[in-house]
């Protein structure tokens, strides 16, 4: 006969798989849960304990880009939560990993709506890994609507913790990729490739190559920016070198931003390999946002359906994501500037104006909420 746990062991176990988690140590996090799920059965009851294993599970998920799992997890805790009242640490998760899963979804004004209320628990939570973790993810969602000033204020508080614990090294990397990525926002090139090569330094010194690979991928863009095309090229291939980023669901971006940089550079063929290849694996790792903007590209770059592309950028200011459809409009207009087929050109400039317009309006918007 097994032995009984006292709930207050495996609660104490949950926290240290939570700690791997936030590492991103995928293996010891692994094994940790197998543990766990023995443990669960010869423990004695308590169902905060077991809720707090479901909301830690979901975040698992979330780091094992399992995104359709931690949507189950977290549909059956908010009825649990309904039914009972919950602790101010077990609310906080709650609310906090709902706005991970909403990034995820690339719900970005959902998870941030999500994040605030977090918060308003964080004080509850006496670590300070953890409020580091929390600015972190607070500054990606803010990062993805260009709120960039709010970004780098979360991913500096994040930094400045995580670098004083060697512990959270790849951590540190991706919170200088952050803040390297808003300074390219902001038109700091310079600053924004010291960072983001100092970021792949820490990243290969801290033995992550799926981080190594994110920041090459970022690297990337910031030479795209700049029309460094070649140099953009070999950063993306750089990244998809890496067998860990190729797994990911992260690929698809560099697949599609290598795609694009060939289109550009008028190496038709190569790009429409890529772009099919990118493609595929959109579909196959559940990224329909990355589908439309891929399909953009298509009939930009490739075939020219007018009617195919209208229906792609209707899709993305669908779901409002307006730096996207700014980016991608600005691309095409330019393209087709350069084609000169003024009519498209002027049209497609016009939509990038009108997205950057809505962007500023989300500015004011948060800036009112947060004054």
């Amino acid at each position: 006969m097994a032995e009984v746990m006292a709930h207050e062991t495996v609660a104490k176990k949950i926290s240290d798989w939570y700690e791997e988690i936030k590492k991103h140590n995928t293996e010891s996090a692994e094994a940790l849960r197998e543990q766990l799920l023995t443990d669960l059965q010869n423990m004695t009851q308590n169902q905060t304990v077991l809720l707090y294993f479901n909301l830690i599970d979901s975040r698992y998920k979330l780091l094992m880009e399992e995104y359709e799992k931690t949507d189950d997890i977290l549909k059956t805790i908010q009825l649990n939560a309904d039914k009972e009242k919950t602790d101010q640490m077990i609310q906080y998760y709650y609310y906090f990993f709902s706005g991970m899963h909403e990034f995820y979804r690339k719900r970005f004004m959902n998870a941030i709506n999500f994040y605030r209320i977090a918060e308003s628990r964080l004080r509850h939570i006496p670590n300070e890994i953890e409020r580091a973790e929390f600015n972190y993810q607070v500054a990606i969602a803010y990062y993805e609507i260009r709120q960039n000033y709010f970004a780098m204020n979360h991913a500096e508080k994040a930094l400045e913790i995580y670098k004083a614990n060697e512990m959270y090294a790849v951590r540190e990397a991706q919170c200088l990729m952050v803040i390297g990525c808003n300074r390219m926002d902001l038109f700091h090139y310079q600053k924004a490739e010291e960072l983001l090569q100092t970021a792949v330094h820490q990243a290969a010194k801290a033995g992550d190559p799926h981080i190594e690979a994110l920041a090459h991928f970022n690297a990337g863009i910031c030479y795209e920016r700049q029309e460094k095309l070649e140099e953009a090229r070999v950063e993306f291939e750089t990244a998809l070198d890496q067998k860990e980023h190729l797994r990911s669901a992260y690929s698809v971006r560099s697949l599609y931003m290598l795609a694009r940089v060939l289109l550009k550079q008028e190496k038709t063929d190569e790009g429409r390999f890529w772009l099919h290849k990118a493609l595929n694996a959109a579909e196959e790792k559940n990224e329909p946002v990355y589908t439309q903007k891929l399909r953009i590209l298509q009939h930009v770059f490739i075939d020219r359906n007018e009617e195919a592309l209208e229906s792609a950028f209707a899709e993305l200011r669908r779901k409002e994501l307006w730096s996207d459809v700014s980016d991608l409009s600005y691309q095409a207009a330019a393209h087709f500037k350069k084609q000169e087929k003024y009519k498209p050109a002027a049209k497609y400039f016009q939509e990038s104006i009108d997205a950057n317009d809505q962007i500023l309006r989300l500015t004011e918007g948060i800036r009112n909420e947060n004054m």
